[in-house]
């Protein structure tokens, strides 16, 4: 079967599925309003009955963050903090959210409902986090090892380098290679992740050794899908931004730039829902050789 045949199948799959993308949203929407809420009541207390105010969504002035930055100099390291527990918050969220959207992917002959959704974040919950954590060594070794033995090779290309141009070439490149390989470790433990669901297994550590073969005779075909489904993510990215740039900055059309935000932020929980369903079937078509 071709990639392109997957790729229709996960297509079909992630609208039949649809219901998850507004499950995604409202969490994803609860989250920020919990995130954004003890600065939104900063704001309020310094803007609510200024004229400063009124003209912060036609003009952004630098000035005054300056001067809040200033007043509450005693409490920027609670904000800070407020910040780093709810993005250690939303990587769990995350992680626990992959389970359900996972599970109802797999297990297509049940009717999606709030219920056996979130029965299917708790039951793979662990897994995905032991996933989590494996996932970690694999890019602390990207970072910590792979990257500085492509630094040193292109330094040897540019150390004696009399112009600017192959310094410039070398720094895309490694921004390029870097890119590509956080992105195929991404791909690498979606496939763990969902092999786990599929055969209902907890052996993580097995699941991932035995996905380096899967993989691996199969890397270009698995690429060539992964990046099929991203290139959907860009063109929403593309409409979004480019619709964004011709929308007005002004008090009178907020709403409307809200709503349009969140559509994006919808568009992009249906990409990933995408995502798992192209590699869900690539997975299942593959299965009888998959080891």
């Amino acid at each position: 079967m071709s990639n392109l045949r997957l790729f229709i199948q996960g297509f079909i799959t992630a609208n039949r599925n649809v219901r998850m993308v507004i499950y995604l949203w409202f969490v994803n929407f609860l989250f920020s309003l919990m995130i954004i809420t003890p600065f939104y009541l900063l704001l309020n207390k310094e803007f609510s009955r200024s004229l400063v105010g009124d003209t912060m969504t036609e003009k952004f002035d630098l000035t005054w963050l300056g001067d809040i930055v200033f007043k509450y100099r005693d409490i920027h390291e609670a904000l800070l903090g407020w910040l780093a527990v709810g993005g250690i918050i939303y990587l769990l969220f995350h992680i626990f959210l992959n389970g359900g959207v996972i599970g109802r992917i797999v297990e297509q002959r049940e009717r999606i409902s709030l219920g056996n959704f979130f029965s299917d974040c708790g039951k793979f919950f662990w897994r995905f986090f032991r996933v989590f954590l494996i996932s970690l060594i694999v890019y602390a070794f990207i970072i910590g090892v792979i990257y500085r033995l492509i630094s040193s090779l292109f330094k040897l290309w540019t150390k004696n380098a009399s112009v600017e141009w192959p310094l410039i070439i070398s720094s895309n490149f490694k921004f390029l290679i870097m890119i590509i390989l956080f992105y195929t470790t991404r791909m690498f433990f979606d496939y763990v992740r969902i092999r786990l669901v599929v055969e209902d297994s907890r052996r993580t550590i097995v699941a991932t050794i035995l996905n380096f073969s899967f993989i691996g005779k199969r890397f270009f075909k698995a690429l060539f899908l992964y990046f099929l489904v991203g290139i959907a993510g860009i063109i929403f990215s593309l409409v979004y931004f480019g619709v964004s740039k011709i929308l007005p900055s002004s008090a009178s059309v907020v709403v409307i730039v809200f709503i349009w935000q969140q559509l994006y932020i919808l568009s992009r929980m249906w990409v990933k829902i995408l995502f798992f369903s192209t590699e869900y079937h690539f997975l299942t078509h593959h299965k009888a050789s998959w080891v």
